[in-house]
Formats: structure tokens, C-alpha cells, sequence
């Protein structure tokens, strides 16, 4: 009855794309520093156009630049000769610090921001977007600068490297933001969040290696690449990275395991490569981690030892072997499809009272439903569609109360037709078609009662009957069944579709 099917996942455009994967954990938001009372002194520095210079070149560090008439950092000291006023502090430092924010203003089409609130004029620290703290020096030293979703047009100025006292860097969200990443940005030894996602920066991330205070990073949807520098694994403070949707390559360095304190590790859409390192397994404080849409393979290491984690998108790799071991009691989406995993299901689903999303879709998997998986209540997306899973599909199933999408299609199932569907109040999609399911298509009156229900398939099997009135009175989006002719096994008057 069933025919050979192919399970080259990778090329394969068969497979439903389903939309059960949630939103990315929501990333830290260290609080905003608090503004400090800068007031104006009575008494006025002056510097001439030579200091300036000279301080201009001391931070650029290109003379070319300083001069030609079209160049942010030419804007940007021509600006400062406009503003020779400074208050009572460090002179050099304060004009340094005003040449940077100026230069980044001009190379980003400041005057088209959306919030430019204060900018070149007046103090730089009651600039929208800009915090300060003032050192024992008395120097009101810059270390917060948020321009996010602020329409920044242009690419990031090698002179931010200069602002060393900055605690985060907030740019993300400038869809015109461009260009690399600069080498200066391993200056910014005190940031503890970096967030540059959302932009469209190129190159790689070799700087992020100095930052041995960082515990935030998000680099996330841009077009970098290159591989993960082996340094990375010296930020112990890391406990928050984020660097999906770029075009990173290579495999992840084992230097990762020195990353005790971390707790989300998104590097999905990618083209990671290689085998997954075991320490991957054994971060024992992850809780979120997303690996899916790279290029994997190797067997998957253990996690029995990641008790804290919650979630593990791991699909759409070609990882091989078996599905290892899960420790966490806190799992809640397991995502293992579209790989290349043999041997069977592992009957461990006993302490599972928390898992939502258990999606095995289209691997190379054998044997029957383990009977555990009926003590995963919580259990509301079952897809074990597209393998080679055999067996009844057992009454006890009908435990998993708010199952909502049923995906068991193309595999050996056999015995009866499941008639426990009606115990599933929430239920939207049952699938069991291209299965050996024999005997009476038996519908209960309560799967009529299945308001949310808007796909049924269960053509290609070896059943016969008739759809019921009840059914048709769903109006069901999808309901495909073997009724195609005179002489067919099913009878079928509302069907959207016929085999």
C-alpha cells in the first residue's frame, strides 16, 4: 500500500512548513543609567584649531579623512571648531568625546534620525539616547549610547572604539546601517550588552574576543560571516548570545565549554558545519538553544546534564544516530525534524509533564509510539509524520487532552483508525494519511464537537465507510480521503479532496 518514500530531507520540498516554533526567548534589558547634573562652570576653555586637529588625528587616524570636504570625520571637526566653548573639565578629553558622537552623527545621516533630540547642541550627555557617569576626575565620561530603531542610515565609524568608558552599545535595528563591524569596537572593554541586530553588517566578529566583560551580545539577521573565534570561550560573564540569521560557517569551537554562566544560544540560520561538540551538551545552565537550520552532522551529544533546559531547536541539520538522552523535567519544544536519526523513539517521557512541542517529523525513525508519551500532557503539537515508525496508535494517547495538531502521516502505522480524536477539545490538524490503517472509518459523535478542527487527512490507508454528516458541518479547510471514483473504500460527500 505504501510506497517508497524518499527520506533526503535536504532536498526534499514535501515537508510541511509549520509554524509552531515560538518567538525567541525575550533578550535582557540591563536598565537605562539614570542622567547625571552636568551644569555649566563659570569658567571657558579654549583650544585652538591645531589641538583640534591633532585630537581628531589621534582618534581617526587618517589624515585623508580629516581633510577631504566630504568625509563625516572632516563634518565632524569642522563642527567642533564651531563649538571651541567646553565646560570645566579635561579639555582634550571633552572635545574627543563631542568629535566621536559628532562624527557617528554625520556618517549616519544624523539629521534624517528619527529622535535627534539635542544633538550638537549643548551638552553631549543630555543628547537623546546618551548617559554618562562622572569618574573621580570630575569627567562626565559617556557609557550608554541606545540608537536603536532610529533610522541611522551609513556605516559604524572605527572612532566609537574611542568611547572605552561605554557599558552598552544599543544600534540594533537600522536596516541601514551597513558595512563591517570596526577591529576598534575591541576597545570597549567595559560593555556588558552589545546589541547590533537588525542591521545589515557585514564581515566578521573578531573583536568580541576582548571583551572579557561582556554578558550580552545579539548580532542577530545580518549578513555577517566567517567562523565563531576560538577566543569567544574566554568571556565567562557570557550568559546571553544570540547570532542567528547571518551566514557564519565552520564549526563551533570547543573553547565553548568555558562558558559556565551560559543560558540562551541562538546560532540558527547559518551555515554552521561539523560535528556538534559534546560541550555543547554539557552547558549545564542553558535553558534556550537553537541550532536549527545549519549544517550539522555527527551525532547529537548527550543533555542529560542541561537540567535547566526549556527548549532545543535542533531540526533541519543532518544529524545522524540516534535522539539522546534529555534531563530537563523544564523541556517544553523539542525540535528534532528534518535530520537523519535512525533507531527508535526512547521510551522517556515519563517526567515530561511540561513538554508543549515534540516534533520528529521526516528522520529515519523505527518502532512503535513509546507508551510514555502518553504522560506528556502538557503535550500540544505531536509530529511524527514522514519516517518509518510502525505499531497501533494506542488508546492511551487520548490522555494528551489539549493536543492540538495530530501530525502522524507517512509512516507504517497499523491497526484500527485512532477514535479517541473527540477526547482532544482544542484539536486543528489530524494527519494519519499514507499509514496501513485498516478496518471502519468509526467516527464518534464528539469529533463533530471539534470546533477548532480544520484539517483531516487520512487518505491512503486501507479503511472504508462513510464520512459522517457531522463532519462535513466542520467545514474543515482540508479533508482528504480515499473516495476518488464509484467503487471507492470511502464515502465522502464533503471531501476538499479525493484519492
Amino acid at each position: 500500500k505504501i510506497n517508497e518514500r524518499d527520506h533526503s530531507i535536504k532536498e526534499s520540498s514535501s515537508f510541511p512548513v509549520l509554524g509552531w516554533r515560538k518567538e525567541p526567548p525575550p533578550r535582557p534589558k540591563p536598565p537605562t543609567p539614570s542622567s547625571i547634573d552636568v551644569t555649566e562652570s563659570d569658567t571657558f576653555h579654549q583650544i585652538t584649531e591645531t589641538d583640534l586637529y591633532f585630537i581628531a588625528l589621534k582618534i581617526t587616524g587618517d589624515e585623508a579623512l580629516l581633510e577631504n570636504p566630504d568625509s563625516p570625520q572632516k563634518k565632524a571637526m569642522d563642527w567642533c571648531k564651531t563649538d571651541m566653548v567646553n565646560y570645566n573639565v579635561e579639555v582634550a578629553a571633552r572635545v574627543a568625546q563631542r568629535y566621536v558622537l559628532a562624527t557617528l552623527y554625520y556618517a549616519t545621516k544624523g539629521d534624517s534620525w528619527s529622535n535627534s533630540t539635542g544633538w550638537l547642541s549643548g551638552h553631549e550627555c543630555f543628547w537623546s539616547g546618551i548617559a554618562c557617569e562622572t569618574g573621580s576626575d570630575g569627567f562626565p565620561s559617556i557609557i550608554y549610547l541606545d540608537l536603536s530603531s532610529n533610522g541611522l542610515d551609513g556605516t559604524l565609524i572605527s572612532e566609537l572604539g574611542y568611547l572605552t568608558s561605554l557599558t552598552q552599545l544599543h544600534l540594533w535595528g537600522n536596516k541601514g546601517l551597513h558595512g563591517t563591524i570596526p577591529d576598534t569596537f575591541g576597545r570597549l572593554v567595559n560593555l556588558h550588552t552589545l546589541y547590533l541586530d537588525k542591521n545589515n553588517l557585514e564581515g566578521g566578529i573578531g573583536f568580541v574576543v576582548s571583551l572579557k566583560k561582556l554578558k550580552h551580545l545579539d548580532l542577530s539577521e545580518n549578513k555577517l560571516r566567517g567562523q565563531i573565534p576560538h577566543g569567544l570561550g574566554g568571556i565567562s560573564t557570557l550568559y546571553d548570545l544570540r547570532l542567528s540569521q547571518n551566514h557564519f560557517s565552520g564549526a563551533l569551537p570547543f573553547s565553548m565549554i568555558q562558558l559556565t554562566s551560559l543560558q540562551t544560544l541562538l546560532l540558527d540560520n547559518n551555515a554552521f558545519g561539523g560535528s556538534l561538540p559534546s560541550v555543547v551538551g554539557g552547558l549545564k545552565n542553558i535553558v534556550s538553544l537553537r541550532l536549527h537550520e545549519n549544517d550539522f552532522i555527527g551525532t547529537l551529544p548527550s543533555f542529560a546534564g542541561a537540567q535547566f533546559l526549556m527548549e532545543a531547536h535542533l531540526d533541519e541539520n543532518d544529524f545522524s544516530g540516534g535522539i539522546p538522552h534529555f534531563g530537563s523535567k523544564s523541556l517544553r519544544d523539542l525540535f528534532l525534524g528534518k535530520n537523519s536519526l535512525t533507531g527508535t523513539i526512547p521510551d522517556s517521557f515519563d517526567e515530561k509533564r511540561e513538554l508543549e512541542v515534540l516534533s520528529l517529523r521526516a528522520n529515519r525513525l523505527i518502532g512503535s509510539i513509546p507508551k510514555s508519551l502518553a504522560k506528556a500532557t502538557a503535550l500540544k503539537k505531536l509530529d511524527l509524520s514522514f519516517n518509518k515508525l510502525s505499531g497501533e496508535i494506542f488508546e492511551d494517547l487520548s490522555n494528551l487532552i489539549q493536543l492540538r495538531e495530530f501530525r502522524l502521516n507517512d509512516n507504517h502505522f497499523e491497526g484500527t483508525f485512532p477514535n479517541f480524536l473527540g477526547s482532544f477539545q482544542q484539536l486543528e490538524v489530524v494527519n494519519v494519511n499514507n499509514n496501513l490503517l485498516t478496518g471502519d472509518l468509526a467516527l464518534p459523535l464528539a469529533v463533530g464537537d471539534l470546533e477548532y478542527l480544520k484539517e483531516f487527512a487520512f487518505q491512503n490507508n486501507e479503511l472504508k465507510g462513510v464520512v459522517p454528516e457531522f463532519i462535513c458541518d466542520l467545514l474543515l479547510d482540508v479533508l482528504t480521503a480515499d473516495c476518488w471514483g464509484t467503487s471507492s473504500p470511502i464515502d465522502c460527500p464533503c471531501c476538499t479532496q479525493c484519492y
